[in-house]
């Protein structure tokens, strides 16, 4: 089973590293301009696990490119965010011209815009006690981590450096925020001196006090573009396939196997990702699959899923995920028929469906802290469903 997921990932690095080694000059630009589009379909096949990421609308290219080309763009629409009273959900929404960020009465009453500014707004995290947002925002000419009281007061730039910084993810004490820095690193020059047109922006883990005091780099070395996710414990932050402590003494890597992106359990000991194979006639590894947070024994739950995040339940006993019922979906070969958002239990019984649309455009879905209700979005508005499937309703009209 291991061996088909292992190869996939190994093809993708392998052609992201060669994108970045070689100048495109002459019949060279041909064969990277081939590579490069070989990598973003590839690449969307892990990385779009959700997408996320995902956990939003600038679209797959923008999010896919920043990985192997010079700025990244942050995303214009994210997954519903709940408050951890389950009372409110902020989220992200262009209706005014730019993204913003809302938040919005579970019920679907009071919406409000917390930003009102007329730069880029995105990736908005509560922190743990539902008195602060942190978020991303591009209003001093880059990317920079904010954060602000609930209802939109009390602004302040926690970062304040050159590079582009993305995806914040509060501390379970709610003193910390992991964020993902973007590092540049310079093409090295060629002895022939042509021009060199691969600068490359790496991912890098940081940490930061929410006050904007202490910040400090985790990693050192190129990882994928995700969420940094925090254990239970707070002791570890989960970063693509490493596992960094949160005083940065120490990072394992896990096994190949294991998907850039993916979800955490709430316990910390296990990982939910999708797996979605590179070629029709490779079915075997296609799927929801669960595994220990090591890399061992992994299990495949469900078949037909979607390229998403798989979310957990408060609880850790289900997991909801996208899925195909109208065909399989192949890297390079395109959607076979419309998404619907599934519930499955951690062991893999008990599969539910919980929506029925025509339309391939549900995802971006989070759990209610009660574990009752599921926010996600659809056709770039906010609904919620009820863990059972029923109960269905939308929160937003937005007309974007």
């Amino acid at each position: 089973m291991s061996d088909p997921i292992s190869d996939l990932k190994h093809e993708l690095l392998t052609a992201a590293a060669r994108q970045q080694r070689h100048a495109a000059t002459g019949p060279e630009r041909t064969r990277a301009h081939s590579r490069g589009r070989w990598v973003i379909v590839a690449v969307a096949a892990v990385i779009l696990v959700g997408g996320l990421l995902v956990t939003p609308a600038l679209g797959l290219g923008d999010r896919l490119l920043s990985l192997i080309r010079s700025t990244p763009t942050p995303l214009d629409v994210q997954t519903p965010a709940w408050s951890p009273d389950g009372r409110k959900l902020a989220f992200v929404s262009r209706r005014d011209g730019n993204s913003e960020i809302y938040v919005i009465n579970a019920d679907g009453s009071e919406q409000e815009n917390l930003t009102q500014h007329p730069a880029r707004d995105s990736h908005p995290s509560w922190s743990r006690d539902g008195r602060k947002l942190a978020f991303v925002s591009r209003r001093d000419g880059n990317s920079e981590i904010y954060v602000m009281n609930a209802d939109g007061s009390g602004l302040r730039n926690v970062t304040r450096t050159p590079s582009n910084d993305l995806r914040p993810a509060w501390s379970h004490d709610g003193r910390a925020i992991a964020f993902v820095k973007m590092i540049l690193k310079k093409c090295p020059r060629p002895r022939d001196k042509t021009p060199c047109n691969n600068d490359v922006y790496e991912p890098n883990l940081y940490v930061v006090n929410g006050d904007g005091s202490g910040l400090r780099r985790l990693t050192t070395q190129w990882a994928a573009l995700v969420n940094p996710s925090w254990s239970a414990d707070g002791k570890t932050i989960r970063f693509g396939r490493y596992l960094v402590h949160a005083d940065g003494t120490r990072q394992t890597e896990l096994p190949r196997n294991v998907p850039f992106d993916g979800a955490w359990s709430p316990d910390g000991k296990r990982i939910a990702f999708v797996v979605v194979p590179h070629s029709p006639r490779d079915p075997t590894v296609h799927g929801l699959w669960v595994m220990n947070a090591d890399g061992s024994n992994p299990r495949r739950l469900a078949r037909n899923a979607a390229w998403s995040n798989p979310v957990w339940s408060p609880d850790g006993r289900r997991i909801a995920f996208r899925r195909f019922d109208g065909g399989r979906l192949f890297v390079g070969h395109g959607t076979a028929g419309p998404s619907d958002l599934y519930v499955v239990n951690a062991d893999g019984s008990g599969l539910r469906r919980l929506t029925r649309h025509t339309e391939n455009v549900l995802r971006w879905f989070a759990w209610s802290p009660d574990g009752r209700t599921i926010a996600f979005l659809h056709n770039r508005e906010v609904y919620i469903v009820k863990a059972d499937g029923s109960g269905e309703r939308r929160l937003t009209q937005l007309n974007e």
